[in-house]
This record gives structure tokens, sequence and C-alpha cells, in this order.
């Protein structure tokens, strides 16, 4: 899971240093397309059913996130492109769980994404978000049953939500490469439906919905 995190740390970033060169050479267009959201928050998972009766209550989690748009299309209701990072380290604790089942799990969803965005460059700007792309599971291992849940944890996710952006709250200067960043607020809400984890016993389906819900800064340039 580290090295994954780490991989995919990498890879946004590298994504967004391009991008923001090709805003900086490209003079033909304004230089404030590009936005990266650095999010906190908790994320909801609703109880999981088990084969044989009963279910897995599960405890609300530390969500941490990045996420890059670019706008595309578009000026009072703008069309972005981005991709979405959200994780969270062995946080997802079940509540008083068997010993049986896996304890907790740490999650990782990358997702590309379109965000529509109305009333842009007002003092609050709503948007609708819609994306699907990748999840990541570690589960911790059972007490009991001698059931390995190690590894065998990926696989896809759709993603969607909605969320309020502000206008620039204050302005950073002296920023190398970039001048003036102006730096506004982000709250939002996102599911992402994807499979489970392999919580140690047979659940009574193969989908589960993560809700993150966050908040941060959001800044421009």
């Amino acid at each position: 899971m580290k090295r994954n995190i780490a991989v995919l740390v990498t890879y946004v970033l590298v994504f967004m240093g391009n991008a923001r060169g090709h805003a900086q050479t490209d003079t033909s267009r304004p230089s404030s397309r590009n936005e990266i959201g650095l999010q906190i928050g908790a994320t909801e998972t609703p109880s999981i059913g088990l084969a044989g009766g009963g279910a897995i209550h599960l405890n609300s989690s530390l969500a941490l996130g990045a996420e890059y748009d670019r706008q595309l299309l578009g000026h009072r209701t703008a069309l972005y492109g981005g991709i979405d990072f959200v994780a969270s380290p062995l946080d997802v604790k079940a509540s008083f769980p068997p010993a049986n089942v896996s304890p907790e799990y740490a999650y990782l969803f990358l997702t590309p994404n379109v965000r529509l965005k109305f009333n842009q460059g007002g003092s609050f700007a709503p948007w609708l978000l819609f994306g699907g792309g990748y999840a990541d599971f570690s589960p911790a291992q059972p007490r009991t049953g001698g059931v390995n849940v190690a590894g065998a944890g990926s696989t896809g996710t759709l993603e969607f939500g909605g969320g309020l952006d502000t206008k620039p709250l204050f302005h950073l200067r002296g920023v190398p490469l970039i001048g003036v960043l102006p730096i506004g607020g982000r709250v939002e809400v996102r599911d992402f439906y994807s499979g489970q984890p392999n919580y140690g016993i047979p659940t009574d389906g193969t989908r589960q919905n993560s809700v993150a819900l966050t908040g941060g800064l959001l800044l421009r340039f």
C-alpha cells in the first residue's frame, strides 16, 4: 500500500507539473485555468451485510486527498477535466468485529473525472462531478479464521459527487514560477462505488459505497 501510494502521488505530481508548464507557455488563454485541491475530512461506509446473516459495522475514517483539474470549456459555466487522489492508512475500523473478520483496512482511490462548475468566478461556485478509475484496499489479517486477506485488493470504482468552491480568500505572493497564487476554499461530498476489500468471511454482495466528506484549500494558477 505504501509503495502504491508513493507511485501514484509521484504520477499525480508529474501530471500537474506538465499541465502547469503547458499553461505558462499557452499565452492565448487565461493563466488561471488550473486548480489544485488539498482536502481533509472523513469517510463513511455503510454496514456490510454478511451472507449468513448479520453485518459488519464500520466506523468513520480519516480521509486525506489531493485533486488536480484543468478548465477545458466555458466561462461562467465551465467544464473541467482532472484526477482525484483520496487515501487513508489502516483507518477504516470495524466496530467490535468477530475474531474471523478483518478488523480494519486502508484504502486508496485514484479517479480521473469531469467537473461541471456553475457561477465560475463568483463568490460561491457549486459544481457536480463524475468519474471512475482505480481503487485499492489493504485489509488487516483477522485474529482467527485461517483466511489470508492480504493482497488482491485492487478493483475499479465509480466516483460521483458535488461541492462548493469559494472565490480566493487570500493571495500567496512570491511563489516560484507562478508569482501570485490565489487560494480559496472547497467543501465537497464524493461517493466512491467500488468492489469490497476481503473481510475474511462471505458477504451478501460484492460492491460497497465509500462516502468522503472533505474540505480544504483550493489553489488556482
